[in-house]
Parts: C-alpha cells; sequence; structure tokens
C-alpha cells in the first residue's frame, strides 16, 4: 500500500508535497473562494457566525496557549519569525489562561 491510501484512504487522492492544508484531491491549491464558500456552509450549519477563516488560525493559537503549550511552540507552528509576534497577536488574557496562572501562583505559596 502506498502512502497516501494509509492516511486518506483513496489511492487516486495525491498529497501535496508543500503540506497545504486546502487542496483538492490532485495535490493543487483551491481558490479562496472555494475555501471561504465552504467554511461559510459548514458554519452555517454548526449555527455559527462565520468569521472568515483567518479565526480558525487565533482559535487555534489561543485553544493551544490555553492548553498549557508553550508561547515558544505556537509561534513555531504559526511560522512567526519572533515569540513576541506571537504574543503580541495571540495571547490575549482569556479567563482559562488567567485561572490556571492563578492556580499556579496559589499552589507555589502553599508549599
Amino acid at each position: 500500500m502506498k502512502q497516501n491510501e494509509l492516511i486518506l484512504g483513496n489511492e487516486r487522492f495525491h498529497k501535496n508535497e508543500d503540506g497545504i492544508i486546502f487542496q483538492n484531491c490532485h495535490g493543487h491549491y483551491l481558490t479562496p473562494s472555494t475555501i471561504r464558500d465552504t467554511m461559510q456552509g459548514y458554519c452555517k450549519k454548526a449555527g455559527v457566525d462565520y468569521k472568515g477563516t483567518h479565526g480558525f488560525r487565533h482559535t487555534h493559537a489561543v485553544l493551544l496557549l490555553e492548553s498549557g503549550v508553550s508561547l515558544k511552540y505556537v509561534s513555531n507552528r504559526l511560522g512567526h519569525k519572533t515569540i513576541k509576534t506571537t504574543a503580541d497577536t495571540y495571547l490575549d488574557i482569556t479567563e482559562k489562561i488567567e485561572e490556571d496562572e492563578l492556580q499556579k501562583f496559589a499552589s507555589y505559596t502553599k508549599r
């Protein structure tokens, strides 16, 4: 079996070597309008507002940070040149991050 068959279950699927996310079965880029229209349809079916495809990137970054993943890892994953770019852009202090950090401090001071 070919690698693509194991991953995707269809030998006709050709994985793009660039590692692009949105591609057709031939490994070619999808047009932005195709991606946008598809995502809008999914959001409508799910009953949520469509905020643009960049919203998914922001949500992914914030969820990673809330889960406790290091800022360095998130910065590398997003392809930022510096951690400062990531922090300035994505490190909104969410309630979850704030609670976690306060809990860490409370645990430390109990020692």
